[in-house]
């Protein structure tokens, strides 16, 4: 009986901290698989990483066969990436969008245009 008992609890726990591990970690965090659509020069794959630090976020966007670079001043609220920029060939660019379960779709802003942008969590 007490057996079952301790067995009871050592399950619970994990359980419970499995689920903390999971809210942890957050929805939107991890490694997402891109394509950048309507681009005048193809449409440009590869992936992006967003992490929790500290009190806000990190990450790199780094296209196929590119070095990664920095995402800067992330802005995440409730599932939605309001702002995150990075510079790559001399732009500046802004990318927006939300998440959804395993799936992203959102925007690149560059000199006053948009492009569609999509990812699944990889």
């Amino acid at each position: 009986m007490k057996l079952n008992i301790v067995l009871s609890l050592i399950v619970a726990s994990l359980l419970g901290a499995c689920a903390s591990l999971q809210m942890q970690v957050g929805p939107v965090l991890g490694e997402w698989q891109y394509v950048v659509e309507n681009l005048p020069r193809g449409e440009p794959e590869g992936s992006f990483t967003i992490v929790k630090s500290g009190d806000g976020y990190t990450g790199t966007l780094q296209r196929k066969g590119d070095q990664a670079v920095p995402l800067d001043e992330i802005i995440l609220e409730n599932g939605v990436l309001e702002s995150s920029n990075f510079t790559t060939q001399g732009y500046s660019v802004t990318m927006s969008g939300t998440f959804e379960g395993d799936s992203f779709e959102g925007t690149l802003s560059v000199s006053g245009r948009t492009f569609p942008i999509t990812a699944a969590r990889k």
